[in-house]
C-alpha cells in the first residue's frame, strides 16, 4: 500500500473523530479550566453540570453519572451543604437517596441507580425540607438548569441554584471545616 493510499483511508477516518459530538464538545468547553488546586474528584467543579463530563462521550465517561448536582445553603453565601440528603423518584416509582459530601456535591452512579425520567426531587437536612416544584424532565445535571447565571429572586420558584434556605439565615449549615476544598467558597482550594 502505498502512502497516498493510507492517507486516503485515514483521512475521512480523522475527519470523523474530530467532528464526533460538537454539541457536547461545546459544552465541555463552557465549563472552563479546573480550579487551581483542586484535584479532579468528588469536590471538584461545585454547582456546574456534572453529567456534561460524566458521559458517554463526555472527557470523564470512565466515571459516568445518571444524576448529579450540587446543594448550596443560602442564595447570597454559596456554601455547600454537607451531609444533605437529595431525595428522587422517578417516573415508575422507583427511590433513590444521595448524600452531599462538604462541598455539597452529590452524584449517583449508573450502577446505583437508572432512573426513568420524569423525576421528582426533595432535599432535606435536619428539620428542613424543600421539594422541587416541578419534575426533572431529562436533565441528569441539576446546574443543566440550576446555574449562576440568573440570579433568583424566590429561590424555590426560580431558576438558580439548588439552596436549602431561602434566604441568609442565621446558624444554616455548613461545609465541614476538615473538608478539602474551604466549604466557604465550594471548587476553590
Amino acid at each position: 500500500m502505498t502512502s497516498r493510499s493510507l492517507i486516503a483511508l485515514v483521512l475521512p477516518f480523522a475527519s470523523f473523530l474530530s467532528c464526533a459530538d460538537p454539541v457536547l464538545s461545546d459544552a465541555v468547553e463552557a465549563q472552563g479550566n479546573e480550579t487551581s488546586g483542586v484535584d479532579k474528584g468528588e469536590f471538584h467543579r461545585a454547582g456546574q453540570p456534572c453529567v456534561t463530563c460524566h458521559q458517554e462521550g463526555g472527557p470523564a465517561s470512565d466515571s459516568p453519572f445518571t444524576v448529579a448536582g450540587t446543594v448550596f445553603a443560602q442564595p447570597k453565601r454559596q456554601v455547600g451543604v454537607e451531609s444533605a440528603e437529595v431525595r428522587m423518584t422517578d417516573a415508575d416509582g422507583t427511590k433513590h437517596t444521595a448524600k452531599t459530601n462538604c462541598v455539597g456535591n452529590f452524584f449517583v452512579k449508573p450502577d446505583e441507580w437508572q432512573p426513568r425520567f420524569p423525576i421528582l426531587v426533595e432535599v432535606a437536612k435536619n428539620n428542613v425540607r424543600r421539594s422541587m416544584r416541578s419534575a426533572i424532565g431529562r436533565e441528569g445535571s441539576c446546574a443543566g438548569c440550576h446555574s449562576t447565571d440568573l440570579e433568583p429572586t424566590d429561590p424555590f420558584a426560580q431558576v438558580g441554584h439548588i439552596y436549602l434556605f431561602a434566604t441568609d439565615e442565621p446558624g444554616s449549615p455548613e461545609g465541614a471545616a476538615d473538608c478539602k476544598v474551604d466549604p466557604k467558597r465550594p471548587g476553590t482550594p
